[in-house]
């Protein structure tokens, strides 16, 4: 599945690389996984994400780093594979 392009994006996304620790949010284990944030904006973020069990689109995913907005929960609107374990993903803050 392909990304967002800019024109589909109700607001501008800005770069911002930081090293995150995120949950699944129907996780009761409450594990905690590993990504990369390429870019931000108010409303979402495109990021890498490691192998973990909830990679699929409509998912939610808890934002356990501080972040430069107030969300710190969204929905995975897209996802595509990178390679083995290893993907990048459009996130909408919700």
């Amino acid at each position: 599945m392909l990304g967002y392009s800019n024109a589909q994006r109700s607001e501008d996304r800005f770069p911002f690389l930081k090293t995150i620790a995120y949950a699944c949010e129907q996780d009761v284990a409450g594990d905690l996984f590993k990504g990369v944030t390429i870019n931000i904006s108010k409303s979402g973020m495109c990021l890498y994400l490691y192998e973990c069990p909830c990679i699929d689109p409509g998912r939610h995913i808890l934002i356990k780093s501080e972040l430069p907005v107030s969300a710190q929960r969204g929905a995975i609107r897209w996802i595509n594979k990178v390679e083995d374990g290893f993907y990048k993903a459009g996130l909408m803050f919700v």
